[in-house]
């Protein structure tokens, strides 16, 4: 389970602000790839993107060894993930809705019960295909466990991410002012 840093001084949560929460959450919830970065053998950065899935309160992918991300993967477990919004459903295409963690990754061995337990998820969301990839045995799951989050609602509403599941938005702070929705 992913642990956030703790909130600065003088910050608290915006838990009982229910719509930019609810905003949070619905894009999370309701987007079905990520963009990835991660950093290739010569530690230039590489883009990508994957589909994943949650799963008590971490972020999974299924990935495949012929995917020059899976290989920078096993070289070098930092990875940055984005979640974006669709820029047709988007009303400012400078001030998209995002959603951007950086963390590590490990790998899931197929042995152990969490496998099954996340390709059942994987089944659900993106359905017969995946009785094509999961025999496959270049493919590997990998957990995401961010380090740090942010949630970006448009221009000047950027949240940091806080709680075990990265699931609480801090009011975000530039200087010495507290920025409130």
């Amino acid at each position: 389970m992913a642990q956030c840093p703790k909130l600065p001084p003088g910050c608290e949560t915006l838990n009982d602000s229910e719509e930019v929460r609810q905003d949070y959450l619905s894009l999370r919830d309701n987007i079905f790839s990520l963009q990835i970065a991660t950093l290739g053998s010569e530690q230039k950065p590489e883009a990508s993107y994957a589909p994943f899935v949650w799963h008590d309160n971490a972020c999974y992918l299924f990935l495949s060894d012929l995917a020059k991300h899976t290989r920078n993967l096993k070289l070098n477990r930092s990875i940055s993930v984005m979640m974006i919004e669709d820029e047709n459903q988007a009303r400012n295409k400078f001030a998209r809705r995002r959603i951007v963690l950086q963390g590590e990754v490990q790998m899931i061995d197929r042995d152990q019960d969490l496998f099954e337990t996340v390709l059942i998820k994987f089944r659900a969301r993106f359905g017969e295909v995946m009785k094509l990839l999961e025999p496959l045995q270049d493919f590997h799951l990998f957990q995401i466990t961010p380090n740090s989050g942010r949630f970006i609602r448009g221009f000047g509403q950027a949240y940091a991410l806080a709680g075990d599941g990265f699931d609480e938005l801090v009011i975000s702070i530039r200087g010495n002012r507290v920025i409130r929705a």
